[in-house]
């Protein structure tokens, strides 16, 4: 098996200390990222507190500027009696932003009131983005996945001046100590809720690929009092979308914000929707107002702020839409015509093995186990990941769940509606027209073929990817781009058409970062935004 690497110190096997202790460490990330004193009076907003926005509002902080960010989403703290979430087994209106249905995508949702809940669901015309609404942003709902990606996979996506040896020699070893991630220990891994992963890597060696493990954001003391049963089960049975009960997800909500809260210049605003950006009349900077809600959405009143400088950080779509709407009023007339373009989907799609032949326990542990790459199919690699099922038990034999990346070039665009005047997600590529779609299907095909068929038993893993069942290309958690680096933007992420305007998520990057999951990358850039614009002060 292989394990990623960067040329940096290991990262500790056990989780980051908890607590004081560990905001601690937090903050002590300072040295060496380039920080800088305020110049007297000092201000910045960032729009979002994601992967992106934490690093901005914490390098912010630590820099001494007055820092106020804006955030639509509630927070969501860790309860005593374990019930802070919705889970999969019994979804409710904590899972949807505001929306008539929970679930983890519109196939698989049921009716609920409105309520300011964890994922927001965007509709686009040929795909379902899906964001995280609330402290912490995405952090809230991924899986906790955190890998790098491989160069080769980076450079086909990446323009070069994007400098993937930096990146790994800085950036990302940066990113993995600031998440706290750290591989599945062994114990955990020989559990027999864990006999998923383990199955997992026998059906990998089936097909004849390498395992590449990978890092988890995850607290396993917690994830092993979940086992020990003194801690609700989430991370233990693989139940992560909707947020982790035992509080074993290291969501930025418990890691990064507070440690920029800690630096006495930020302050976070939660249900805060950002609605309206402009620049300043007399001197550069921005003009940026909010609708407070409330926990029925009603606008409870308006605020504005002002600032030096803005980081747009509010997830791939929103952060877009609010600069597409923007350009389009007339509020921003000089941003790049190329904003809203280069949306992508991160090649994603989803599947199930149903009947899987080898025994993936009555509950799977998550979060999941071991990425492998096939770098032989036509049109470019593949790369195939074991995803935990939260499945009640026994149901947890009955499939197991597989998010495949493919290599694509498909890419869609958000654009302004004059006759909505609301921004709107076009990605027209209608399932089986894909490439996306004919080039995965061919590689679960042969997957199936060489792992089950040739051994004489095609009735078991057989694979299904249909939309209507919401996976294939139904969905992305990963929704990438509308403001991107080289285009949009220039690659230190200043957003082209205005000083004092900056980028530092998801839609900063070309629609894919490269075969894996992009939290880490994300996370990388910003850190890599935070240092070229605080040294160039």
């Amino acid at each position: 098996m292989n394990r990623e690497t960067a040329p940096s110190a290991p990262i500790s096997r056990r989780a980051v200390v908890r607590g004081a202790a560990g905001l601690g460490a937090l903050g002590a990330l300072a040295a060496g990222t380039g920080r800088v004193s305020a110049a007297p009076g000092e201000t910045a907003i960032v729009i979002g507190t994601g992967f992106g926005g934490s690093v901005a509002a914490l390098r912010l902080g630590q820099a001494g500027i007055a820092t106020t960010v804006f955030e639509r989403g509630r927070r969501w703290n860790i309860r005593p009696d374990g019930n802070t979430f919705a889970t999969f087994a019994s979804p409710d209106k904590r899972t949807a932003w505001f929306g008539s249905t929970a679930g983890v995508s519109s196939a698989l949702a049921v009716p609920t009131e409105p309520y300011p809940g964890v994922l927001d669901h965007v509709m686009g015309n040929g795909v379902e983005a899906v964001y995280g609404a609330g402290v912490g942003g995405g952090s809230l709902v991924f899986g906790s996945f955190t890998p790098m990606p491989r160069r080769v996979d980076f450079e086909l996506i990446f323009p070069r001046a994007a400098d993937y040896p930096e990146l790994a020699r800085v950036y990302y070893p940066r990113a993995k100590k600031m998440l706290g991630v750290s591989p599945l220990p062994d114990d955990i891994l020989a559990h027999p809720q864990y006999v998923g992963a383990r199955s997992w890597l026998k059906v990998v060696a089936r097909y004849g690929a390498t395992p590449h493990l990978f890092d988890f954001a995850i607290d396993w003391d917690l994830v092993r009092a979940e086992l020990r049963g003194t801690k609700p089960p989430g991370v233990s049975v693989g139940d992560l979308s909707y947020g982790v009960n035992s509080g074993a997800k290291k969501s930025l909500d418990h890691t990064v914000l507070p440690a920029a809260e800690r630096t006495g210049n930020v302050t976070i605003k939660p249900m805060h929707e950002v609605f309206d950006i402009r620049p300043r009349s007399r001197r550069k900077g921005f003009v940026v107002s909010a609708r407070v809600l409330d926990e029925r959405g009603r606008t409870v009143r308006t605020v504005t702020a002002e600032a030096d400088h803005l980081f747009m950080a509010a997830g791939s779509f929103h952060t877009t839409a609010l600069l597409v709407r923007a350009r389009a009023q007339g509020a921003l007339p000089r941003l790049s015509p190329r904003i809203g373009d280069g949306f992508g989907v991160n090649g994603d799609f989803l599947t199930t093995r149903s009947n899987p032949r080898e025994d993936f326990g009555a509950i799977q542990g998550g979060p999941g186990y071991a990425r492998f790459y096939d770098d032989t199919l036509p049109g470019g690699p593949v790369s195939m990941v074991y995803q935990a099922t939260p499945l009640p038990s026994p149901l947890g034999k009955v499939l197991t769940t597989n998010l495949v990346q493919a290599h694509t070039d498909e890419r869609g665009t958000i654009d302004y509606d004059q006759s909505t005047r609301r921004a709107v997600l076009n990605y027209p590529y209608a399932e089986g027209t894909s490439d996306l779609d004919r080039r995965s299907n061919a590689f679960i095909n042969r997957f199936h073929e060489r792992t089950e068929t040739r051994f004489g038993y095609p009735a078991n893993g057989i694979p299904l990817s249909s939309r209507a069942m919401g996976f294939g290309s139904a969905s992305t958690f990963h929704g990438l781009g509308g403001v991107v680096m080289g285009s949009a933007a220039t690659m230190d992420g200043a957003v082209r058409g205005y000083d004092n305007l900056y980028v530092v998520d998801g839609s900063f990057i070309p629609g894919a970062v490269g075969l894996v999951n992009p939290s880490l990358t994300i996370t990388a850039l910003a850190e890599r935004t935070m240092d070229r614009f605080l040294a160039g002060r």
